[in-house]
């Protein structure tokens, strides 16, 4: 494996503390560098004090004895200021050394200010990602911790049902009257849906727990990774501008200064990554996964229970998940997209490595985290409707939600039947797969993705016009700058854009897409302006800014109204959202061709 190829994340397991303790190391050791050059600059200082000293001394003996070493003791003409030729190179020579304790004044000074100085700075923006690495880890293990103590919860959980039902049991082997079956029965749904509950806590647990130790981690290690070789890299630049300020002071050892850039040019960061990982690589053992452990009571197996009235329990739930995996997924492919975009803005910066080089990164960060957290949601999601689909099999499982009675439009009460085929609502379905997942690829990866374009296939524009910002969440942008479009005009004017590393919103008039989907497009440009001087200018007025947005969804599956108050839409119609479903009754109001009505919340998706 080539250096460039190296990898802390994927060539260290669970090594998160072991890494953040080497980084601490390597950041702390900036304290002692620094402590080098202030000290050396002192005695450089301190060395040109004495230097100028020196030279007073002599510059006042050869005044006393200039005439006398010029002229004799008793000279017949004075020699006024003249001095001999002797006395003028030694008058140079003193000269030339009190501007050499001049020089070593200013080395000290540069010493200071432009090694001293920035090597602190690179050791608190060092210290800075380090905690911030350390917050997400530190989010990571909570969430990890979370899920496994909901795991134990819910263990509990059907212990406790499971005593409760046997209970129940007994008073029905003492006396068979009907109250007591029936409260055996009772409880026996609420211990199979309490064992449900479990086991499907247990698979996302398993989960998370491989997302955890093969995405999360090795993606935070490596960013770890990334700032102690900038860290590294930078140090480089520092130590070699010490040494150019040093050759400029004093060119007579040139040669041993080379040598140390020679040692400076072979310190590839990457070397103390392969030394960290030769000497901490240990035989690791991935942590087993969660299983059912039945109740010592209530023996049974590790299967769901889809059987009625349990099975409504299920469908309900897949219901809300399926309702609530578009959302997630998309979130995910978004800060997914942002990341990318982010490591490979960052990677146009490695030849000209700067002290800057913390922003970036922080972002970086930052958008990883949100990706991390969608992340999770979508696995959760994911996982719980694919638990409930592979032990479903074959059984129906859409939903159909009890309806509300309603006030009608048209000033009248309509109600639902709770039974009505009609208005059963579907899921979606999610490709089922085992319940045990590795990330080692996949969609939502991060690993072996980053140095990847994030640019092809995304809508493209140009900026027709000059345009500049009159706000912070705006972005000033000149005549034929190309872009990418984040967010295309939803109706107030203004689109969203990212321009050479920058994000920003400008007005759509002021753009065109060349390059997009089919179905993407952007208002037409209005008339453009000859401003005399062969420049042409864009509209003179921008958008009102703050006007409301229009939401929109779009219907997944056909529906018949069967009401006044209801609306019949097709698969594909988009609707503008009217009253979203906050009351969880089901339903959701919307207007399509100008026709106003209610339809199933799970029939639509929001685009």
């Amino acid at each position: 494996m080539s250096l460039e190829e190296l990898s802390i994340g994927n060539e260290l397991k669970d090594s998160f503390k072991a890494t953040s303790k080497w980084i601490s190391n390597g950041n702390n050791w900036l304290t002692d560098i620094e402590e080098f050059y202030r000290e050396r600059a002192a005695i450089e200082k301190d060395y040109a004090f004495k230097l100028n000293e020196l030279c007073k001394k002599h510059f006042d003996k050869k005044a006393k004895q200039s005439s006398h070493l010029s002229v004799g003791d008793e000279p017949q003409v004075t020699p006024g200021s003249l001095e001999c030729a002797s006395l003028v190179l030694w008058t140079d020579v003193l000269t030339q050394t009190e501007k050499i304790a001049n020089e070593k004044v200013s080395f000290s000074k540069e010493i200071n200010a432009k090694v001293a100085d920035n090597i602190v700075s690179l050791k608190n923006k060092s210290i800075r990602i380090a905690k911030q690495i350390e917050a997400i880890n530190e989010y990571l293990v909570l969430e990890k911790q979370k899920v496994e103590d909901e795991v134990n919860k819910a263990k509990k959980n059907y212990d406790t049902l499971c005593q409760s039902t046997e209970n129940a049991r007994e008073k029905v082997e003492k006396s068979a009257s009907e109250k007591y079956q029936r409260k055996l029965e009772e409880k026996t749904v609420e211990m199979n849906v309490g064992k449900n509950d479990y086991l499907i806590k247990i698979n996302i647990a398993n989960r998370l727990k491989d997302k955890y130790y093969y995405q999360d981690v090795p993606e935070i290690l490596d960013y770890f990774q990334e700032a102690n070789e900038n860290r590294v890299g930078l140090l480089n630049k520092l130590v070699k501008n010490a040494l150019i300020i040093e050759r400029n002071l004093n060119d007579r050892i040139k040669e041993k200064l080379h040598q140390i850039d020679s040692t400076i040019d072979q310190n590839n960061p990457k070397l103390d990554t392969a030394m960290y990982i030769k000497h901490n690589v240990t035989e690791w053992k991935e942590p087993g996964d969660f299983y059912f452990i039945p109740s010592s009571i209530w023996h049974d197996d590790e299967s769901l229970v889809v059987k009625e009235p349990e099975l409504t329990t299920l469908k309900r739930r897949l219901a809300v998940c399926s309702n609530e995996y578009s959302k997630v997924e998309q979130a995910c492919l978004d800060s997914k997209q942002k990341l990318e975009e982010a490591t490979v803005d960052r990677k146009k910066d490695e030849e000209t490595l700067t002290l800057k080089y913390d922003a970036k990164l922080m972002t970086g960060l930052s958008v990883l985290q949100t990706f991390m957290k969608h992340d999770t949601n979508r696995v959760r999601t994911e996982v719980e409707i694919e638990t409930i689909q592979n032990f479903a099999g074959s059984k129906d499982l859409t939903y159909v939600p009890e309806r509300k009675v309603l006030k009608s439009k048209f000033g009248f009460l309509k109600g639902k039947k709770k039974d009505d085929a009609d208005d059963a609502q579907s899921v979606h379905t999610v490709k089922s797969s085992s319940s045990h997942h590795t990330f080692h690829s996949g969609l939502f990866n991060l690993r072996g993705s980053k140095a990847q374009s994030s640019g092809s296939g995304g809508t493209v524009g140009r900026a027709l016009y000059a345009y500049e910002a009159n706000g912070d969440d705006e972005i000033s942008m000149s005549p034929g700058d190309e872009f990418n479009i984040l967010e295309e005009d939803d109706g107030s004017g203004w689109t969203s854009i990212l321009l050479q590393g920058a994000s920003g919103l400008v007005p759509s008039s002021y753009v065109e897409i060349i390059q997009s989907s089919p179905a993407q497009s952007i208002p037409t440009p209005i008339a453009e302006q000859d401003t005399g001087n062969g420049k042409k200018t864009g509209p003179s007025v921008a958008p009102k800014r703050g006007a409301k947005r229009v939401q929109y969804v779009e219907a997944l599956y056909d529906y018949e109204a069967e009401g006044d108050d209801e609306l019949s839409i097709r698969a594909g119609d988009r609707m503008v959202l009217i009253q979203d479903d906050t009351d969880g009754s089901g339903w959701t109001e919307g207007e399509l061709n100008g026709e106003r009505g209610m339809f199933p919340t799970s029939y639509v998706k929001k685009v």
